[in-house]
């Protein structure tokens, strides 16, 4: 029988990089103690352990509130351990099974967890929505990103914590600004993509455009480094959003700037530069690089 609730998934981050730094004893005790941790700050909060998940785990709480308390809780922890957090947030039903929960809000919680840096929590638009009143004043909308099983993009808010002005913070994540907003008001943003001679134009008419091997993407990597479905560029909320959802990561350099990695995960593309599909570009003539332009006209 379904059952609505509040689902969290909570990982150590980097944990990998983790047990190469301070070698498999150490870093194991440190996990565990950790996780032990984060199950009292879950079960103080009227929640409870679902599973372990490696360095991480599930969590289930009655109400988005619950939920919201015991992140935060956990993320003003997480300095006493020396190490980051990422949690993700959903609210919706699920159906109880022996040590699992399964449906829709569970696979959609996972993704948003996926999506977070280290020491983020992010939620989607249906948990904000439970929150009380005090509680809401603390997240802060992101934008929509695309989740894979999910036809429509899912509106994504950052929770912060309580001892954070609603203006000193900007996203890690998908940011956008007032300023930015404004500016795109007063005309049309076109993102403009050019690979191997072909070009496409994305707009609010055009919004959306798949990229990888696949004979169906509307943008064919033809390159080993990129995956059969590579990505997708959204327009969302007044800017061009980039998603990952492959194997080696999408590389995205705007400018001069040191290219930044996506793995599962998303970003606003602005100005120009170009973008590596598995790999690091270093120019346009390679065939797992497209260049970007993103325009107001």
């Amino acid at each position: 029988m379904e059952k609505p609730l509040a689902v969290l998934f909570v990982d150590i981050a980097d944990s990998t990089q983790l047990y190469e730094r301070i070698g498999n004893v150490r870093a194991a005790a440190l996990a565990e103690a950790t996780l032990l941790h984060l199950r009292r700050c879950i079960e103080q909060n009227a929640g409870w352990v679902v599973k372990m998940l490696g360095d991480g785990l599930l969590a289930a709480f009655p109400t988005a509130d619950d939920a919201c308390r015991a992140a935060s809780t956990m993320m003003e922890c997480q300095a006493n351990f020396g190490l980051q957090l990422r949690i993700g947030i959903n609210y919706g039903n699920v159906v109880q099974g022996t040590g699992d929960l399964y449906g829709d809000a569970c696979n959609v919680a996972a993704r948003v967890e996926a999506l977070a840096r280290p020491g983020e929590v992010l939620a989607t638009e249906d948990f904000v929505q439970r929150l009380s009143a005090d509680l809401r004043k603390r997240t802060k909308l992101l934008s929509n990103v695309a989740v894979k099983g999910k036809t429509a993009p899912v509106r994504i808010h950052e929770v912060r914590g309580h001892d954070v002005a609603d203006d000193a913070i900007e996203s890690t994540t998908i940011a956008f600004s007032l300023s930015d907003l404004k500016a795109q008001a007063a005309g049309t943003l076109t993102l403009h993509l050019t690979y191997q001679q072909r070009c496409i134009t994305l707009n609010r008419h055009n919004p959306r455009l798949s990229v990888g091997r696949d004979e169906a993407s509307g943008l064919r990597v033809l390159s080993r480094q990129c995956s059969r479905q590579h990505g997708l560029f959204d327009f969302s909320r007044e800017s061009f959003i980039i998603t990952d959802h492959s194997t080696n990561g999408t590389f995205v350099r705007p400018g001069e700037s040191p290219p930044m990695v996506l793995r599962r995960d998303s970003a606003k593309l602005v100005g120009s530069g170009l973008i590596g599909f598995g790999a690091i570009p270093q120019d346009e003539a390679q065939d797992h690089v497209a260049a970007f332009r993103v325009e107001l006209a």
